[in-house]
């Protein structure tokens, strides 16, 4: 079988597909992942095989997301946000609707060469980023079974269609209609690593599979052989962020709190991107730094991690069972900490409420000493051990293959005891 995935990102969203692409090349299907030029040495870092399609896309989240306008907006979200999409109001809604914009813009440039190759290579099924809309339409175009990847949010946001269930916004409408295709187009299932502790209920058919730790070429720091002299704790970014703080700007707050836990007698360790530790001039006084691609092979030594709140981060830790504090940028990272907290496993600061608090370094360390004194690391290896129970990627692998046979024969069905469910 020719198996196509394809994504917009060379981070979060390309490395939760990784184990799955393995997987299926090892099964002996013909793999190729169809990405933008700049994520193209990604794919072929993690030895896979890349063919570009479109130009770069950008790694930062968008501008509007961001600065001191965007701090009342960013406060005080529903927990359950995404199930009550009607009830956000205006400003939220926009800003929601500026990260679908950046979508549709990169899915525009996405479509014609994913469409041309795709022509020509013609793939049994595709398995597309559930953000990129560029698969699904060349799904529809050609008629190509499709599966969508999540990568570890709680729900199936579905943002394109005004939430699950809603109709595709005037936008999303448009790109398909450019080709002569059908908005109405679905995924045949949502690959989905969440595990159901962490869930939020939504009506898409989601295909679990476990999350298997994969952030990228890494090498073992020999000092992680041996067991910590001191309760360990990882502070880390999602890619593209700066701890370092805007020009002229303070430090992070999760960066502050790292100096602050490595006073309190921690061993406290940074994993950062090349670019994050080349932007940092100063570590704080007893803070370490290492290699971000390594973050699963140092959680497992770690009494708990900092970080904020990105899906392949909480996913290995969940995987790990290492108790998380997540300090949200945004609505997707709120949604991430909130569940951690509501199942004991983690702790929940979001960053729109942080802004402006003169305390909310402390706050941050607070709330790591809170993880490491109380009961959630009882929760978070309940949780590892929920990852642990969902279908390996080579039994997913081995279901795909009957999941698009039976989609080409007009019967979608899965049934029960199948490796996707």
């Amino acid at each position: 079988m020719r198996i196509l995935f394809t994504t917009w990102s060379a981070s979060a969203h390309l490395f939760s597909m990784v184990p799955l692409a393995w997987a299926c090349r090892a099964a002996g299907h013909d793999v190729l992942v169809a990405v933008p030029s700049d994520c193209v040495p990604a794919v072929g870092a993690a030895g896979l095989t890349a063919v570009a399609v479109g130009a770069a896309t950008p790694t930062a989240a968008p501008p509007a997301l961001g600065g001191p306008r965007a701090t009342q907006v960013l406060r005080d979200w529903p927990a359950d946000w995404p199930l009550r999409l009607a009830e956000l109001g205006a400003k939220r809604q926009r800003m929601l609707g500026t990260l679908v914009d950046r979508q549709l813009r990169i899915a525009g440039d996405m479509v014609p060469g994913l469409l041309d190759f795709a022509r020509t290579w013609r793939p049994d099924l595709i398995v597309a980023d559930g953000s990129t809309y560029a698969g699904t339409v060349v799904s529809k175009l050609l008629g190509v079974p499709l599966a969508a990847h999540l990568w570890g949010g709680a729900a199936v946001l579905r943002l394109e269609h005004s939430g699950p269930g809603g109709s595709p916004l005037p936008g999303y409408r448009q790109l398909f209609e450019r080709y002569g295709a059908d908005p109405a187009h679905t995924p045949l299932g949502w690959l989905d690593p969440c595990p159901p502790m962490l869930q939020l209920p939504t009506e898409q058919r989601r295909l679990p599979v476990r999350h298997v730790p994969y952030s990228g070429p890494a090498e073992l720091p020999p000092w992680l052989l041996g067991k910590p002299a001191r309760p360990r704790v990882c502070v880390t970014w999602e890619a593209g962020a700066r701890p370092a703080g805007p020009p002229r700007g303070g430090p992070d707050p999760l960066l502050a709190a790292a100096g602050l836990l490595a006073a309190e007698g921690l061993d406290v360790v940074l994993a950062l991107g090349p670019a994050q530790r080349a932007a940092l001039t100063r570590l704080p006084d007893g803070v370490r730094a290492m290699d971000a691609s390594a973050l699963h092979l140092l959680l497992a030594g770690c009494a708990a991690v900092a970080h904020q709140g990105s899906g392949g981060t909480a996913m290995t830790a969940a995987a790990i069972g290492t108790p998380q504090l997540v300090v949200s940028p945004r609505p997707e990272q709120m949604l991430t900490g909130e569940r951690l907290r509501a199942v004991g496993a983690g702790g929940h600061l979001s960053g729109g409420g942080l802004a402006g608090d003169e305390k909310a370094v402390t706050r941050v360390r607070d709330a790591v000493l809170d993880l490491l004194a109380g009961p959630a690391r009882d929760a978070a290896l309940a949780l590892r051990d929920e990852v642990r129970s969902l279908p390996t990627p080579s039994r997913v692998a081995t279901g795909l293959i009957e999941l698009a046979a039976s989609a080409r024969d007009g019967s979608p069905s899965v049934r029960r005891g199948h490796p996707l469910t």
